[in-house]
């Protein structure tokens, strides 16, 4: 199965959106969680470790900046300056896979109790 060009820009148009919706949520989640904010304790609660929790969210808003700043790329790219009318639909599995992976490789790693 193939995509065209321009169907192919606006699913990564689509991407770009959902990557910036993920950002402003982690951190949204992290100014509230920060020391300043008085909503600090609805969210934290009773967590054994906090810290772990706020590296994770902070990288994950890194992350999904990242994947937003590259899909608006890639966006611009196949709109404006990709000539050809046909591109195989495994790029957009490929790009997609590539985006879990890096979520998922780039977490901060669950530390066991001694």
């Amino acid at each position: 199965m193939n995509f065209s060009t321009i169907s192919l820009s606006y699913i990564f148009l689509g991407i770009f959106v959902v990557a910036i919706l993920f950002y402003a949520y982690f951190k949204f989640v992290l100014i509230k969680s920060s020391d300043k904010s008085p909503d600090k304790d609805k969210i934290i609660g009773t967590m054994k470790k906090p810290e772990v929790w706020h590296e994770r969210n902070k990288r994950m808003s890194y992350i999904a900046l990242f994947w937003s700043v590259i899909s608006l790329a890639v966006f611009v790219f196949l709109k404006y300056l990709y000539k050809s009318p046909i591109i195989p639909s495994f790029m957009i599995f490929i790009y997609l896979g590539v985006i879990v992976l890096s979520s998922v490789l780039f977490l901060p790693r669950k530390t066991r109790s001694k």
